[in-house]
C-alpha cells in the first residue's frame, strides 16, 4: 500500500470517507449497477468513473462488482481510519489533536518533575549542575568584555535567574519531552509497560548493574534478570560455542554495535538491556510483543519478522522463551490500595536519576550568550581615595569602606560623567512550551496488527467519547497517528515511514537513523522500472534512508524510486544509475560530494561530522552476490569501526565494519565509490 499524507481538511476528509464507505457497504447486496456506482463514487475521479462503467456493463459482473466494492471499502476504512477516529473524538484536525495530546503529555511530565523538586536535596543538586554551566558562560562573558570592551561598564541579563529558576519544572519537562523515547518517558512517569508489571525472585551479585540498566533503558529489572539467568546463570565468564560472551551472552559484533565492552560485567548488562529495549520497542504493537522481544533476543528480530511476527519454530528459541517467562511473575494491572489505608510514599530516586542524567547530558547546551547592546549615559561617578602624607591613592569601594572602618584617612569625590555600558545576555536555550502549528497530516495504516488495534478502538467508541479520549492518550503517543512537525517515526506502529535504528557513534555521527528495507512490504513488490524495489531498488531505498534521516521528512523508497524513473536514472537490467545519489540528494536540499576509495579518511571524518555516506559495493563483496549493491554508512564507533544501514539486510545493519573492509567493498570507479551527503 502506498504511503502518503492526506492534506485535505480533516473533518471533510473523514466525513467523505465515512459516507463513501457506508454507501459501498449499503449497496454491496444489490450487485451490478448500484454497487458499481457506489464504488465509482467512493473512488472518485477518472478511476472511479472507469470502475463504475466496468461494473455496470454486463450481468456477469454483478458478483465481481460486489467483491470489488468490498475491497475498496476496506481500503477506504484503512487509509481514513485515523481521520474518522479523530473526528469522533472532537478534534478539528491533526494539529488540534497534536496540541492537546502534547499538552497532556507535558503536563504529566511537569507534575512528575514538580514532585521530584519538592525534595530539596534533589533540587539543589540539579541547580548546581545548571549553575556550573551558567558560571562557565559568565566566565566567557567576562573574558570577552575584557578583550573587546575593557573601558565599558558591564551589565548582564541573566536568564538563569530571571527564567530558569522560576520555572524549572516547565523547562525540564520540555527538555525531557524532546529527548526521551516512549519507554524512557513511561519509566520516568511510573507507568506500567504494555506487558504488565513484572517481578522475580532472582538475585545475583550484579543486581546493582541490573537496576542501573533498568533505569537507563526503561526495561523491567525482573526481565533483565530473567534473561541473564537464562543466558548464563549470571556467569560473566561464560562463553558459548559460537563466541557469545558474559552474563547477557553478547556476540562481540553485537556488543560493538551497542557500544559496550562485553568482557566488563556492567557494560555487558547495559548492552543486553539496550538490545532488549530495542526489541520491546520494535514489537510493542503486537499482542504477543513480550514473547516476540524475548524470542528476538535469542534468534534475532529478522527471524521473528520472517515467521510472521510469531515465535520462530526453533525448539531452542521456543524453549528459551518459556524459560525466561518461567522466571517472571507478570501482573497485568496494579492492585488497588485497600480502603482506609494510606499508600506508601513513592520512591522517586529512579525518576530523579533519569532527570539528573538528562540535565548532565544537556548542561553544556542549555545556555548561550551574546552582546545585546551598548549605551552611553550620564551618571554621578564616585572615586575613592586613601590619604597619606605623600598624597592620595585611588582604591576600590570595598577597600575604602574597610579603611574608613579602621579609622584610616580616606576621601571620596563625586562628579558627573559619561558612562559607557556594554550589555550581555546569558540566554536560556530551552523552550518553556511546545512549538505548535507544525502542519500535521494523517498516516496510512499499513500493518495488520495496527489495523486490528484500530478496530478495537472503534469498538470502544460505544463507551462514549470521554472514556475513549482518556484511553486514547494512554494507548498511543501523539506522534503515532500523525506525520510532520519534526517528530521521530514510531517503530512497528501506524504508517510505513521507516523504523528507527539507534547507533552509538562518536562526534556528531548519526545516533538515530530512519531505516527502510527494500525487500519488506509495502516496498518489496512495488514496481521499479521493469523490475521491483525488492529486486533492484537498493539505490532508491538507500537514498530514502539518507534523505528521511537528514531532513526529518518522510521520503520513502517509492518516492525516491519514482524520482529515479522520472529522471531516466533507472537502467533496465542494471539497476540505478550512478548519477542518481547526487541528483536525489540535491533535489531534497542536501549537499553531495562524490569521492574515491583513496579518500577514505575524508569519508570517516564526514561521518564524525554528522554527514551520511552512500557507497556502491562491488559484486561478491557485502552481499556475496553477482550484483553491485548500495549501502549507507551512518557513523563511526568509539573504537573506529563504521556503522552501516543496509537496505537489503537487517542482520548486516546490526553489525560494524572496519574502515579497511568498507574501503575494500567499494567499486574501483574513476568518479568514486562514495557519495558524502550532508545538510
Amino acid at each position: 500500500m502506498k504511503d502518503r499524507t492526506d492534506t485535505a481538511p480533516m473533518g471533510q476528509a473523514a466525513a467523505y470517507a465515512s459516507q463513501a464507505a457506508y454507501a459501498v457497504a449499503a449497496t454491496i447486496k444489490g450487485g451490478g449497477t448500484v454497487a458499481g456506482a457506489a464504488a465509482g463514487t467512493a473512488l472518485g475521479g477518472p478511476l472511479g468513473m472507469a470502475v463504475a462503467a466496468l461494473t455496470t456493463n454486463r450481468t456477469f459482473w454483478k458478483v465481481v462488482s460486489g467483491i470489488f466494492a468490498a475491497i475498496f471499502l476496506w481500503m477506504f476504512l484503512i487509509v481514513n481510519m485515523i481521520g474518522i477516529i479523530l473526528t469522533y473524538l472532537g478534534f478539528a484536525d491533526a494539529d488540534s489533536f497534536v496540541n492537546e495530546a502534547q499538552s497532556a503529555e507535558i503536563s504529566d511530565i511537569k507534575a512528575r518533575i514538580g514532585d521530584i523538586l519538592e525534595n530539596e536535596d534533589y533540587e539543589q543538586e540539579l541547580l548546581e549542575l545548571i549553575r556550573q554551566a551558567r558560571d562557565e558562560n559568565l566566565q566567557e562573558i567576562h573574558a570577552d568584555k575584557e578583550e573587546n570592551y575593557a573601558e565599558y561598564e558591564l551589565a548582564v541579563i541573566d536568564e538563569y535567574e530571571t527564567k530558569l529558576k522560576r520555572n524549572m519544572s516547565y523547562y525540564f519537562a520540555m527538555l525531557a519531552s524532546g529527548s526521551w523515547d516512549r519507554s524512557s518517558l513511561n519509566s520516568f512517569l511510573g507507568r506500567s509497560a504494555d506487558w504488565g508489571d513484572m517481578s522475580t525472585s532472582l538475585t545475583s551479585q550484579y543486581d546493582r548493574y541490573f537496576e542501573e540498566a533498568s533505569q537507563t533503558y526503561g526495561v523491567p529489572v525482573a526481565l533483565l534478570k530473567a534473561v541473564g539467568m537464562a543466558e548464563s546463570g549470571f556467569n560473566q565468564n561464560a562463553v558459548s560455542y559460537v563466541g557469545a560472551v558474559g552474563i547477557m551472552q553478547l556476540m562481540p559484533g553485537t556488543a560493538a554495535s551497542l557500544g559496550v565492552n562485553p568482557y566488563d560485567a556492567r557494560e555487558n548488562i547495559l548492552g543486553g538491556a539496550k538490545y532488549i529495549a530495542n526489541n520491546l520497542q520494535q514489537f510493542q504493537a503486537y499482542s504477543n510483543g513480550l514473547e516476540l522481544a524475548i524470542a528476538a533476543y535469542n534468534a534475532g528480530p529478522g527471524n521473528v519478522i520472517s515467521y510472521g511476527y510469531q515465535v520462530p519454530p526453533f525448539k531452542e528459541t521456543q524453549d528459551y522463551v518459556k524459560k525466561v517467562l518461567g522466571y517472571l511473575t507478570i501482573q497485568e494491572q496494579r492492585p488497588e490500595a485497600p480502603p482506609d489505608t494510606e499508600e506508601a510514599e513513592e520512591d522517586l530516586s529512579g525518576p530523579y536519576g533519569q532527570l539528573k542524567e538528562l540535565v548532565m547530558e544537556n548542561a553544556d547546551r542549555i545556555f548561550s550568550w551574546a552582546v545585546t547592546g551598548e549605551r552611553e549615559a550620564d551618571q554621578i561617578k564616585t572615586v575613592y581615595y586613601q590619604l597619606s602624607d605623600s598624597g592620595k591613592r585611588e582604591v576600590e569601594k570595598d577597600v575604602y569602606e574597610q579603611l574608613k572602618a579602621d579609622g584610616e584617612r580616606v576621601a571620596a569625590d563625586t562628579f558627573p560623567a559619561k558612562v559607557q555600558t556594554v550589555e550581555y545576555t546569558l540566554a536560556l536555550l530551552l523552550n518553556a512550551r511546545q512549538i505548535t502549528g507544525g502542519g500535521y497530516g494523517y498516516k496510512y495504516v499499513t500493518s495488520q496488527s495496527t489495523f486490528e488495534l484500530v478496530l478495537q478502538v472503534l469498538k470502544r467508541m460505544s463507551e462514549g467519547i470521554d472514556s475513549l479520549k482518556d484511553s486514547f492518550f494512554t494507548l498511543f503517543s501523539w506522534s503515532d497517528f500523525v506525520t510532520g512537525g519534526g517528530t521521530d517515526s514510531y517503530i512497528g506502529n501506524i504508517d510505513a515511514t521507516g523504523d528507527i535504528i539507534a547507533y552509538d557513534t562518536v562526534g556528531k555521527g548519526m545516533k538515530k537513523v530512519v531505516y527502510f528495507n527494500q525487500g519488506e512490504e509495502p516496498w518489496g513488490s512495488l514496481p521499479y522500472g521493469d523490475s521491483t524495489i525488492g529486486a533492484a531498488g537498493c539505490g532508491p531505498t538507500s537514498l530514502a534512508i539518507v534523505i528521511s534521516t537528514l531532513t526529518g521528512q518522510t521520503v520513502n523508497p517509492q518516492t525516491t524510486a519514482a524520482f529515479a524513473i522520472n529522471n531516466g536514472e533507472y537502467v533496465s537490467g542494471a539497476g540505478t544509475a550512478h548519477s542518481f545519489p547526487t541528483n536525489a540528494a540535491r533535489h531534497w536540499g542536501l549537499t553531495c560530494e562524490r569521492v574515491g576509495k583513496d579518500r577514505i579518511d575524508e569519508v570517516v571524518q564526514a561521518l564524525k561530522d554528522g554527514k551520511m555516506v552512500v557507497e556502491i559495493c562491488e559484486a561478491y563483496t557485502i552481499t556475496g552476490g553477482s550484483d553491485g549493491h548500495f549501502i549507507v554508512l551512518t557513523g563511526v564507533t568509539s573504537d573506529g569501526y563504521i556503522t552501516i544501514a543496509d537496505c537489503a539486510s537487517r542482520e548486516r545493519t546490526a553489525k560494524v565494519y572496519s574502515v579497511d573492509t568498507i574501503r575494500s567493498y567499494g567499486r574501483d570507479l574513476s568518479d568514486g565509490a562514495f557519495w558524502i551527503i550532508g545538510k
